[in-house]
């Protein structure tokens, strides 16, 4: 028991003594997971309401209901991603592709 004991307090001891983080780039972890992840659901709302092919009250309420489950996926994929480049690259890229789809989608109807 007491070797099983000093086993146990020697693994524990030596992942103190190494002092590995979970995350790299923390602090940029936590801005894009806090900051771009909400600037980007929020962009992604007003853009659906253009170019979602339902009813009016569908297009409404759709991207009304998805808010919370975008933000959220996008807050938790921040600090998933292997690379801190990675949620930065989708997020923007989600932002110029709803942008120029909700462009497309208001323009298309003024030949």
């Amino acid at each position: 028991m007491h070797v099983l004991f000093c086993i146990c307090l020697g693994k524990f001891n030596e992942r103190i003594m190494n002092n590995k983080k979970t995350f790299t780039a923390t602090w940029r972890r936590h801005l894009i997971a806090c900051v771009l992840a909400l600037i980007t659901a929020v962009i992604m709302i007003p853009g659906m309401t253009t170019y979602l092919p339902f009813q009016m009250n569908e297009q409404i309420l759709l991207p009304i209901l998805l808010f919370p489950v975008i933000w959220t996926a996008l807050f938790i994929y921040a600090y998933l991603a292997q690379k801190v480049w990675q949620p930065f690259v989708v997020m923007i890229a989600l932002c110029v592709l709803h942008g120029l789809l909700s462009f497309w989608a208001l323009t298309q109807g003024q030949g």
